[in-house]
């Protein structure tokens, strides 16, 4: 009997045995019941078994995600000569492995990522046209023009936004525009936090911005800048402002000191541990950590001072603790070549 006969053969055997069940014919409220038990990485797997766990994923929300990812960019020579424009994840909850993106279109391969928020992703392609992306599910929005502006935000490497998951809507009170904000080009860092609407500016001093009114509402922090080293702004989840400066020595070997403002004359004292959370260096920001797992706690998620590095050895995980960078397994960097990577929060 040749051998498409014993696959037939086999077939109808399966079909035969009582009791076996055809998973994609599981009812929907069935299925959206465990959904809802699903964790965010879990969830978004289910979903894509087959069309019918597709369909029945639909109005379920997903569990918040508590762990931060890695987004691998592709080239823009790979999007050209092997006709791949898609990009490559690093969950950390999954140490030896690594998932492909649908294809994103060449013009997502020849753009550069400003910042992310949530799933999406801040584009500026080769034409200086800003838009967002979903890696996950390749949805993709234009944004306002911005030619007409008079500096210009196309100078910047650093950008901020938000967006409401379920409206799309992705500027306040659902006013998708742009608004004029301070000089930028006076500040050589800000991060905005989601949590209370606020943007904070580093230079000498740090802007703090509320931008949760009408109006908007200046705070001043003095800061005495430290010398020869790359310092950022971040904001702990409680709302404390960082001043985190990262060290390279010999191009591989990386160290960071924290500072803080006390309670006591607003000062900046340095500190050592950043206790149950951890800092995610590209966004700007701190989230909880302790018993969560796929996330270390009182450490730095860094991926290069100057976005557009290829060199691994400046994507790892930073250990407080220990004073030691931590590595990536080395499937993250062998599954394909890559422009850029940073770490965000689908």
């Amino acid at each position: 009997m040749d051998r498409s006969k014993r696959n037939a053969n086999r077939g109808r055997q399966r079909e035969e045995v009582p009791g076996v069940a055809n998973w994609s014919e599981i009812c929907p409220d069935l299925l959206r019941c465990v959904f809802k038990r699903l964790s965010f990485t879990s969830f978004n797997r289910a979903k894509s078994v087959c069309s019918s766990w597709h369909s029945a994923s639909r109005g379920c929300v997903p569990n918040q995600n508590q762990i931060p990812w890695l987004i691998l960019f592709p080239p823009n020579e790979e999007a050209i000569n092997n006709n791949n424009s898609s990009c490559v994840l690093f969950v950390p909850e999954d140490q030896d492995k690594v998932y492909r993106s649908r294809d994103l279109g060449v013009d997502f391969a020849q753009s550069r990522c400003l910042t992310t928020c949530g799933s999406w992703l801040l584009l500026l392609n080769p034409l200086m046209h800003l838009y967002i992306i979903n890696p996950l599910t390749a949805e993709k929005i234009d944004l306002p023009d911005t030619q007409s502006f008079s500096l210009g935000c196309l100078q910047y490497d650093q950008a901020c936004f938000r967006i409401d998951n379920k409206t799309k809507d992705y500027g306040p009170k659902g006013d998708n525009k742009w608004h004029d904000l301070p000089p930028f080009e006076f500040y050589e860092d800000f991060v905005y936090n989601h949590k209370d609407q606020k943007l904070y500016l580093h230079n000498d001093l740090v802007d703090i911005w509320d931008l949760s009114g009408d109006n908007l509402q200046d705070d001043e922090l003095y800061w005495e800048k430290l010398r020869n080293f790359k310092t950022r702004i971040a904001v702990t989840v409680s709302g404390d402002i960082l001043m985190v400066s990262s060290i390279v020595q010999h191009c591989k070997t990386w160290y960071f000191r924290i500072y803080k403002t006390n309670q006591v004359g607003g000062k900046w004292v340095k500190i050592d541990s950043l206790g149950d959370e951890a800092l995610i260096y590209d966004m700007g920001i701190t989230v909880i950590a302790n018993g969560i797992p796929g996330i270390k706690r009182n450490s730095i998620y860094f991926s290069g001072v100057d976005h557009g590095e290829k060199d691994p050895h400046h994507i790892f995980v930073y250990d407080l603790t220990t004073q030691k960078m931590q590595p990536l397994p080395q499937c993250v960097f062998s599954s394909l070549p890559f422009s850029d990577a940073r770490w965000f929060f689908p």
